[in-house]
């Protein structure tokens, strides 16, 4: 059998491999939308959760601590930065190759 035949014949097959995949995911996919549908329908309906009405003052919340914070650090950024120095400037030299 030559390669050209057998690539027809594995063409010609049908491509339902993937088809029972599908059918499950539909099957058990309708399943679950039946049972939240039952459920939803059996169960009675949970209370709200938040209170119908607001608390009308709520209670004002004051936090003392005996630890002072630290000093507060003011940065100004209107001076002008410093220029740097013959100390800092440093010059790399290329090594000489020599041929």
């Amino acid at each position: 059998m030559s390669r050209r035949s057998a690539m027809f014949m594995h063409a010609r097959q049908p491509t339902d491999s993937a088809l029972p995949l599908r059918g499950y995911f539909l099957s058990v996919g309708g399943a679950l939308v039946c049972l939240l549908l039952l459920a939803s329908w059996v169960l009675p309906a949970q209370p709200p959760t938040h209170p119908a009405e607001p608390d009308p003052a709520p209670p004002s919340i004051r936090i003392h601590s005996d630890v002072k914070p630290p000093e507060r650090v003011v940065i100004d950024t209107n001076q002008s930065l410093p220029g740097p120095s013959d100390k800092e400037i440093v010059v790399a030299h290329r090594p000489v190759a020599s041929d």
